[in-house]
Formats: C-alpha cells, sequence, structure tokens
C-alpha cells in the first residue's frame, strides 16, 4: 500500500488532483468569507440568480441544463461563481478567428471527388435523413469510392498500421486520447522517424490529460526533437481552468490521406493486452481507404489550426486514391462548443430508425434522458434492443451508475449483457443488418458534452456484416444482466448511487 502511495506521489495525476483540491477549497472559503465577514452575500446571490437564467435560456441539453440548476439551487452563493469557472463552453476570440481562416483556405468545390449524398437518398431513403443531419450539423458529407476493414481485434489493428506507415510519402497525421509508452508506440514511433528523415510530414496530437500517466510531462518536446510535429492538446496546469472539461476523445491515424484508422482503441499496449489491467481488454478499429478519408483530414487539420496554427493549404491534403465503393461511408466529428450532440442525435435515429433490431455496445452506460427514452420506447415497440457492457469496470463510480441504469432499461424490455472476460471498450451501434456506427463515443455525457468525438456511419457496407458477427460472437462471451443482479442492498450503496447519478451529467 505504501509503495503503491509512493509510486502515485510522483505522478503528475497525483499532485494535479492535489492542487485542484486545494485550489476548490480556497475558492470556496474565499467566497464564502467575503459573504459573510464583507456583507457580499447579497452580490453573490445575483450572480447565482443571474446564472441561473443563463443556465436556462442556453441551448443545452435537458439534463446538463437542471443539474447545474439543481447545484446553484442548493449552492446560492457559491453556485454562480462555480457555474462561470467550470461550464464555459464559448470558443476564444482567438480560436474562432483562427477556424474562420481555416474555413477560407477550403478547396473549390470541383477539386472534390463526387459525394454520395444524392446517391444514398436515391438508394437508401430511410438512411438518408442521418446522413443529411450529419452534413447540415458538421458539413461532412457521405462517400462511396471507399475501401473498408473492420478489425475485430486491437492486435490486427497494431501490425497493420505498421505496414501502412512504411508506405507514407507526403504526410501522416495523428491525433489520440491516450499515446503509451511501450511495445507497440515504441514501434510505431521508430517508423515515424524514419519516415520524417525520408521527408514525410508527421503531426501528431494527444491529449494532455488523457495521457497524464502514460507518457512524461512535455512529451511533446521529446517528438519535436525527432522532427515531428507535436502538440498536447488542452495542457494540464495545475490551476483552475475553465476548459478543463474539455478533452480531444477522437483517434485518427492517417497516412497520405488516403489511408485513415479509428475506433474506440488508443495507441497503447494495454489495448492490445500486452498490458493486462482489467482482464481481456475487448476493442475494434476500422481501417477506410479512399474518399472518405476526407473527413478525418478536414477534422484533423481543423483541430490542428486550432491548437498549433499555421494556414495550411487543404487543397495538397485531398485523397489521391478511390477505391471500388463499400456502400456508404461517412465520418463525422462533434464537439463541445457547437449547439447541437450530433453524435448522440445520430444514436437516437438509429434507435428510432430499427424495425426489427438495435444492438449496441458501450463501455460506459450513462444515458440521458432522451437517449433513456429513446432505448425504452424501441423495446417496447418489438424492436430487439441489446446493449453489451464490460462485467470488469475500470471506473468502478462509472460502473455504480451503468449498473443503476441498467434497471429501467430491463424493466422496459431492454436486454443488458455483461462481456464476461474482460473489459469491453468498442463503441458500436447496428441496426437491421442495414446501418452501424463505429467510432470514439460513448454512451455518458462527457463524450455527449464535452469531448471532441468522432464516428463513421456506415450504410449497406460490409462494415455492418462485420460487426455484426462481431457482436454475436460476443454475445457468446457474454451474461445477461437481470434486475436483480443490478439493483444493490444497503443504504450506503444507494446513496452513493443516487449521488454518481444526479451529478454525472456536469462532469
Amino acid at each position: 500500500m505504501l509503495r503503491k502511495l509512493l509510486k502515485a506521489m510522483t505522478q503528475r495525476l497525483f499532485w494535479f488532483v492535489v492542487f485542484m483540491a486545494i485550489q476548490f477549497g480556497l475558492l470556496l472559503y474565499a467566497v464564502l468569507w467575503a459573504s459573510y465577514a464583507k456583507g457580499f452575500y447579497l452580490a453573490f446571490s445575483i450572480l447565482s440568480i443571474l446564472m441561473l437564467f443563463v443556465v436556462f435560456t442556453r441551448p443545452e441539453k435537458p439534463a446538463y441544463k437542471m443539474v447545474w440548476m439543481f447545484l446553484i439551487g442548493i449552492l446560492p452563493v457559491f453556485g454562480g461563481v462555480l457555474y462561470m469557472i467550470m461550464a464555459n463552453k464559448k470558443l476564444g476570440y482567438f480560436s474562432r478567428k483562427k477556424m474562420k481562416r481555416f474555413l477560407k483556405t477550403l478547396p473549390d468545390a470541383s477539386a472534390f471527388p463526387e459525394t454520395a449524398d444524392a446517391a444514398l437518398f436515391e438508394e437508401i431513403p430511410e438512411y438518408s435523413h442521418i446522413s443529411r443531419y450529419i452534413y447540415n450539423t458538421t458539413g461532412l458529407p457521405s462517400w462511396k469510392g471507399t475501401e473498408c476493414t473492420y478489425f475485430y481485434y486491437s492486435e490486427e489493428f497494431f501490425h497493420d498500421v505498421l505496414s501502412e506507415i512504411k508506405k507514407a510519402r507526403s504526410f501522416i497525421f495523428i491525433e489520440y486520447f491516450i499515446i503509451g509508452e511501450g511495445k507497440w508506440w515504441s514501434r510505431i514511433l521508430d517508423e515515424l522517424i524514419k519516415k520524417v528523415g525520408e521527408g514525410v510530414d508527421v503531426r501528431i496530437i494527444y491529449d494532455d490529460m488523457g495521457s497524464i500517466s502514460s507518457i512524461p510531462n512535455r512529451y511533446d518536446m521529446k517528438l519535436r526533437s525527432y522532427g515531428i510535429k507535436a502538440v498536447a492538446f488542452n495542457r494540464v496546469k495545475l490551476h483552475i481552468n475553465p476548459r478543463l472539461n474539455f478533452r480531444d476523445h477522437r483517434k485518427i491515424f492517417d497516412i497520405d490521406g488516403n489511408v485513415c484508422y479509428t475506433g474506440g482503441l488508443n495507441l497503447a499496449d494495454e489495448y492490445a493486452n500486452d498490458e493486462i489491467r482489467f482482464g481481456y481488454w475487448k476493442d475494434n478499429a476500422v481501417k477506410i481507404k479512399g474518399d472518405a478519408v476526407w473527413n478525418f483530414t478536414f477534422m484533423f487539420l481543423e483541430m490542428w489550426t486550432g491548437v498549433w496554427g499555421g494556414e495550411d493549404n487543404l487543397s495538397e491534403y485531398l485523397p489521391t486514391e478511390t477505391c471500388e465503393s463499400d456502400g456508404f461511408v461517412q465520418p463525422f466529428g462533434d464537439n463541445p462548443f457547437d449547439d447541437s450532440c450530433t453524435a448522440e442525435d445520430v444514436y437516437i435515429q438509429m434507435i428510432a430508425n430499427a424495425k426489427r433490431y438495435v444492438w449496441i455496445i458501450t463501455p460506459y452506460l450513462v444515458p440521458d434522458d432522451q437517449m433513456m427514452g429513446a432505448l425504452k420506447i424501441a423495446a417496447a415497440s418489438g424492436v430487439d434492443v441489446r446493449i453489451i457492457t464490460p462485467h470488469v469496470p475500470d471506473k468502478k463510480t462509472v460502473f455504480e451508475v451503468s449498473r443503476s441504469n441498467c434497471i429501467p432499461l430491463i424493466e422496459s424490455g431492454v436486454k443488458i449483457y455483461e462481456y464476461m472476460p474482460g473489459f469491453i471498450h468498442s463503441k458500436i451501434f447496428i441496426a437491421d443488418d442495414e446501418a452501424a456506427v463505429v467510432g470514439t463515443t460513448n454512451i455518458d455525457y462527457r463524450s455527449f458534452y464535452l469531448h471532441f468525438e468522432l464516428s463513421v456511419l456506415f450504410v449497406h457496407s460490409s462494415v455492418v456484416s462485420a460487426v455484426k458477427d462481431d457482436f454475436l460472437r460476443t454475445f457468446e462471451l457474454s451474461e445477461i444482466v437481470t434486475a436483480d443482479m443490478a439493483k444493490v442492498h444497503g443504504p450506503i450503496r444507494r446513496f452513493i448511487r443516487y449521488f454518481l447519478r444526479l451529478f454525472s451529467p456536469a462532469f
């Protein structure tokens, strides 16, 4: 126990938590002292009332607004200050300016391959409305001319990506939530360094919080010493930061704009089960070649402009290879700074559109009221709704919330399974053998409201049948959860669940 404590004390995450706790304590003390000792109680109360109006009028999801209104209501002096610090979702002036400049560099429409939006409407109208929604909220179209490969296991991805890196001729763009030093990242990094020597433009974005325990501080400086352009997204600072909650949870491995990988897994050994932490780690990835890679390239360069700057000529990064069509493919992103929750809305449309079945894999089952309602309605309508979650949790608090959310779903007819060999980290939807979504978005508030995420919609693609096969394999390794199994006994655990469920939308 002492050894574990000493080890924890040497990590950045430990000191980050300590400093944040101290600062929040001091801030609370300062507000209360000013309110009661210096007569500013009325001023802080008025601030909280003003923040209530702000929360109520903002175009946020109801669950997110309700928890903040509750917090401000029970903390009438401190609640308004807390909201101003932790719930600012507006881009800064300079970020907005960089984004506008970036959009002006878009190539002329004639430079693009023909998108598949019109063909999707003609051939599969029942899914074209989902595709149109994605385009209208993100500006990213659907494509044909794209070849797809689904990887059932992480180990397959790592071997394949190493072979594709060696073929790179122009650029390699990497954007991941977690990069972890170890066997696989060392092999990838060695190949990237070779490519830099060959004149390939290698750029890396990693999330500083996501990688806080897996790589050294200022790892981007080390990468730059190899000639790699690298930046840590939203660097962790030891002071209260209103943007602290907003993390880059995307996974992009883009090679020459012609090949791209995404999925649930990160670039660390535990994802390939070379480091065992929570039993067998089940994850997935998908490889996309051809026209649809442009959507990934666009998302990466948009993020790069925001965190690094520069003025890339986007016409230099268009795909140069068109493949035989494998259905309709539409990669799309989501971010906390717009007025829509695109990923959640696509999930809900998938559920509502299903006529026979909708199956879901998610590591965290923390749906808001809208998602919960959609699942219940589908099950009550006779749709076969099944959800696979982990049996071995990586976060026990989230596991408690997930288990508590199982009860009303099971009672409404949804079948909940737990993957028994360990932790399942995939994020997959499939409906009626027609369409599937594979990506990085969990069914939880962080993914829906606070993270930068991405997903890929596949319609009439080989990926749909591969995803179904993955589900069928995974069902065999899973056990169904009953309402009695999901319930807890004892007032203390019930209180903990209620408390965690109450505040889960805020953070």
